[in-house]
């Protein structure tokens, strides 16, 4: 099993202006997590039974879904304000 590493970088000093950028873009971000979360759970159900069937992994998918859940942590990091560096808008595939 591989460890999972989580790394955030956070200053003391915060920006005011980034307060309101981050409700739009935390709003955008999260319909765009949304639609990514609907399509993993399908990728979940199809991972499953190639498991059940198979015996084996898709590696294929596994991978999709590591990387969405990478976006959907580090867009949590940003929205609870631990860190100004913001969430890409669409997670680099």
């Amino acid at each position: 099993m591989e460890t999972v590493k989580l790394e955030v970088k956070s200053v003391e000093e915060a920006s005011r202006v980034e307060l309101f950028v981050r409700f739009v873009w935390g709003f955008i971000s999260y319909i765009v997590l949304y639609i990514l979360m609907m399509i993993n759970c399908l990728l979940l159900v199809v991972q499953w039974l190639i498991i059940l069937i198979t015996g084996k992994r898709n590696l294929g998918i596994a991978s999709w879904m590591k990387k969405i859940l990478v976006y959907a942590t580090q867009f949590s990091a940003y929205l609870y304000l631990l860190t100004d560096e913001r969430n890409p808008l669409i997670p680099e595939m």
